[in-house]
Order: structure tokens, then sequence, then C-alpha cells
């Protein structure tokens, strides 16, 4: 019995140590949860997730042009709807309201009423400049929400009556729901701090998150209007991506486009300046308040760079025209297409001189490296444009005298003829055929004998109208066409006129002439190909008899 009462006593004793453990534990875990959750709490609602959510609130919907001014004009219709809107899209305001009297000195300002988490918010216009001084806005938010959201378990909102309320954050007062499955955690502390851990670094990440999506509108905006100038549906001026720009970038009132040019920088767009006037001045690089660093940054104190760096007349017209004086900061956006800076988008703030912050940088680099691409393509499609057109060209031209060749004649001639048969007229074809040209290039060369050609086509050129056309066939062979020319006999005597010139090279006399053979159309032939050879045929018979030209006419073939 003794045996007995000892195990019993020691049992007991076990017992009460391993009641009072766990209770000492059960507390220690409550007291744990307890300051746990504070702290949470204070993360999630005082430090990141709660501010983020109102700063999205904010921007979205209280730094807004449109209800600065519905507010100031009262027009109530505007204003409904916007309430309409907020609950729409965050079902955890229960309220939303606009008042008379002073706004908070920030953005916005977080209490508490009963069970409900209140925010004031100052109502400021889109740029974030100027705010109601007389009127903010409350919304009540559920922050079951926020606790749902950010997982926080096991807490209880209250309205403060019950004993078991505790403080909470922003006077909001909470109890704590203990459950069997709760008492059961303290087995796994260990994890739990493994997962709180793990929970604190993915509210982190979300508040990285959060902070983007205040960029959101900026960005798309960025990307459709890069888009629109790639596919070719907006037209890739600088004044219109200037004005995207002004539109786009927060604190950007005005602008101005500076592009390169040679040595110089010079005016190419602007938006609330004179441009006519401002596109009289130049600067060299070394003159530019941004620099040449090629960074976006913000510059202040304009009016006192141009003072001491622009002396000359130039600087009446910055102040008159540019209103470098009035400007209190300029974020400037440089440009660079093929690592070289061909231009600086400048964006101006008559207001503030801390009108542009960080998140005005980062979108202005964004936008920098969009328009770079933009024109980098516009560039590569007008090298390629141009080699086409270039190519095209040459594919038409004679090397040597840069008179069309044989294939531009062709499409000429179809050109031509299909014209002079809907208008009824005629086109007379000359075939030429120099004379005296072999014994040129048998005594000096073919060097000798290319100047000729070259002077030769120029003086076949020089008598020709608007409406006619010439191009070198062969060596020494040219073609003219004569749209409703009735007086080709005279045409061709000034031709040999001036054909007959001497040709002066280094101290030699050199006389050349030639052989003409001319085909009427309709009357010879209807196609070109036919014209073509019966101009040559009369041209033969021409050179064969000792005339200067002859009629296909008057051939017998």
């Amino acid at each position: 019995m003794g045996f007995l009462r000892f195990e019993n006593w020691k049992f007991l004793i076990f017992l009460l140590a391993s009641m009072i453990s766990f209770i000492i534990g059960i507390n220690y875990y409550i007291y744990i949860q307890d300051e746990n959750i504070k702290k949470f709490a204070r993360v999630v609602f005082e430090n990141e997730a709660l501010n983020n959510e109102a700063l999205n609130i904010s921007f979205a919907y209280f730094q807004w042009t449109e209800l600065y001014e519905a507010l100031k004009n009262e027009d109530h219709n505007f204003i409904n709807k916007v309430k309409k809107t907020i609950k729409a899209d965050y079902p955890y305001v229960k309220y939303v309201e606009f008042y008379s009297g002073y706004p908070p000195t920030d953005y916005f300002e977080i209490t508490s009423e009963g069970t409900s988490l209140v925010i004031r918010f100052k109502i400021l216009d889109s740029f974030g400049n100027s705010y109601l001084p007389d009127k903010f806005a409350i919304l009540k938010l559920d922050p079951s929400y926020i606790l749902e959201k950010y997982q926080i378990k096991g807490v209880k909102i209250s309205s403060g009556d019950r004993k078991l309320s505790k403080e909470f954050v922003y006077g909001l007062k909470y109890e704590r729901l203990l459950t069997i499955k709760e008492i059961s955690l303290i087995l796994l502390f260990l994890v739990l701090i493994v997962s709180i851990a793990l929970l604190v670094n993915e509210f982190k990440t979300q508040r990285l998150l959060k902070n983007e999506e205040t960029l959101n509108k900026s960005l798309e905006a960025i990307a459709e209007m890069t888009q629109g100038l790639l596919k070719g549906i907006l037209a890739p001026s600088y004044q219109f991506i200037l004005e995207k720009a002004v539109e786009i970038i927060p604190g950007a009132q005005a602008g101005s486009v500076l592009i390169k040019n040679g040595d110089y920088y010079e005016f190419a767009a602007c938006v609330g300046y004179d441009f006519a006037q401002l596109s009289k001045i130049k600067f060299r690089p070394e003159e530019l308040a941004q620099s040449m660093d090629g960074q976006v940054k913000i510059v202040t104190h304009l009016d006192k760079f141009d003072s001491e760096k622009i002396t000359d007349e130039r600087q009446e017209i910055l102040v008159k025209y540019g209103r470098v004086s009035e400007i209190k900061a300029i974020l400037s956006v440089p440009i660079f297409v093929e690592n070289e800076i061909v231009a600086f988008f400048n964006l101006d703030n008559f207001e503030d001189e801390n009108a542009f912050n960080q998140i005005s940088i980062r979108i202005a680099t964004v936008f920098a490296n969009q328009v770079g691409v933009v024109f980098e393509r516009i560039k590569l499609e007008e090298q390629l444009q141009k080699q086409k057109k270039y190519l095209e060209y040459i594919s038409l031209r004679d090397p040597l005298t840069n008179l069309p060749n044989r294939r531009a004649l062709e499409t000429e001639a179809e050109r031509m003829l299909a014209l002079a048969s809907r208008e009824s007229k005629q086109v007379c074809l000359i075939y030429v055929d120099l004379k005296n040209f072999k014994p040129v290039n048998d005594r000096f060369g073919h060097k000798v004998g290319d100047y000729v050609i070259t002077v030769v086509a120029q003086r076949l050129s020089s008598v020709t109208r608007k409406s006619d056309f010439i191009a070198r066939v062969g060596g020494d062979e040219f073609v003219y066409l004569l749209y409703n020319c009735k007086e080709y006999i005279q045409f061709i005597e000034r031709v040999i006129k001036e054909l007959e010139k001497p040709i002066d090279y280094q101290g030699n006399t050199i006389n050349v002439s030639a052989n003409f053979g001319i085909a009427m159309y309709p009357k010879d032939a209807t196609s070109f190909g036919d014209l073509l050879l019966k101009a040559d045929y009369a041209m033969y018979y021409a050179k064969k008899n000792g005339l200067y030209f002859y009629l296909a006419s008057n051939l017998n073939v």
C-alpha cells in the first residue's frame, strides 16, 4: 500500500506538473499567438498591405482630375457614379461619402470606428499637384476582408464590449478563437515559426507587386502607343510621341523634343510653347542642361543654367517663348538609337521642383526604351526603303550616262502608247545611232569613248521637252519617245545641231554626229516592239544611204 501511495503521489505530482506545464504551454502559446498576431497585424495593417490598399484606392480615384473638378463644381451625378464604382471595385468597402472640412495632411489617414476601418482621403488632381483644401472622402472598410486576404486566422474583430477583447490596430478590438486544433498546433511550434517567416516573405512580395500595380496604367499606355507605332496605326511624329509623354508621365505639364542634327541639337516639337520661335534655336551638346551622360534625370533651376551657358540672342527667345524662368523642374529623357543619343524628350512642370519622383523616372525610363525601339525600327525601315528605291532606280538606269535603260524604255513606252490610244494622239519613236564613234574608241581608247558617250547623252537630253523621254539602249544607240510631236523633223535638226558641236578632251577635238530612224504610232505600228523594229530599220537605211534620218513609213517592209 505504501508503494502504491508513493506511486500515486508521484503520478499526481507528474499529472499536476503535466497539467501545469500544459496550462503554461497553452498560456505561452496564447501569449506567443497574441504577440505574433499583433506584430503581424502591424505589418499587414499599419506598415504594408493596408497602406498599399489605401494608396491604390487613392491613385485610382482620389488623384483624378475629373473627380477633383466634379467636387469643386458639386456634380452630384458624377460623384454618385464614383461612389458606386468604388463599391463595385472594392467589395470590402461598406461606406463611401464626401465631406466638407480639412483633409488629411498626407494622401490618406487611417482610423477605426466600431468594427470598421475608416480611411480619410485627400482629393487631388491627376498630377498630384493640387488638392481640395475643404473636401475629403471617407471610406469604411470591413477589416475581415484584410484578415481573410492575408490569412490572419483565429481572430475575430469585436465591438470591445466583452472582457476577452484585446487591443488590435487603429483602435480596433479583437478576440482569440481557440480551438482543439489550435491547441494541437503547440506541438508544431517550430513549424509555425517557419510558416510565419514564409508568410512575412510572401507579404513583402505582395507589397512589391502592389507597388507595381500603381504603374500599370502608364505602362499599358506606353505599350499601346508602341504597338500602334510599330504596326503603323499611329503616325510616328515627334509631336505625337511628345504629347503622349506629357499625358503618360506623372508630373508633366508641358514639354519639348530636342533632336540631333549634325553637331547640334534643335527643337523638333513642343507642347505648351511657341514652336515657331523655338525652332530658330540650336544647342551644342555642352550647352544642354541635361548633359550627355545618357541618364534619365531631373533638372531644376534651368533659368540659372541657361543664363550662365547661353549669353547670346537665344537667351531672350528661351525666356520669352520657352518660359525657362517659369519652369520648376524638367524630367529629361534621352532617346538612344544604335547607342547614340538622337533626341531628348524634356517634360516640364511649372509648379513644383519635386513634381517628378521615382515613379516618374521609372515610367520615363520605360518610355525612353520603347521609343528607342520604335525609332530604331523606323530607321531600319527607312534604310530598307531607301535601299529598295535605290535598287529599283539603278535597275532602270544606264550606269554610264544615268539615262533610263532599255527596261525603263519599255515601261515608259507601254504607258505612253496606252495614253496616246486613250487620247487619240500619236507617239514618235526616234532611233539614234552615232556616226564616227568607232574611230574615237580606236584612236583614243574606251575611257575617252565613255566620256564622249556621257557628253552625247547630256546633249541629247538637253533638247527634250518634259513630256519627252530618252533612253540609252546600246553602246552608241539611243531612243527618243516624243508624245504628240508633229514637228519631229525640226526636232531632229535641233538634235543634229547640238550633237555636231565639237567635243574637247584634253586638247583633242572630237566630232560626232548621228543617223536617225523615225517610226510613228499608230501609223507605222501599234505595239512598242514593232515600232522600235521599224525605227531601227529606218535608221539603218539612213546610215547606209548617207542620210541623216529616214521615215519608217517610206520603207517597203
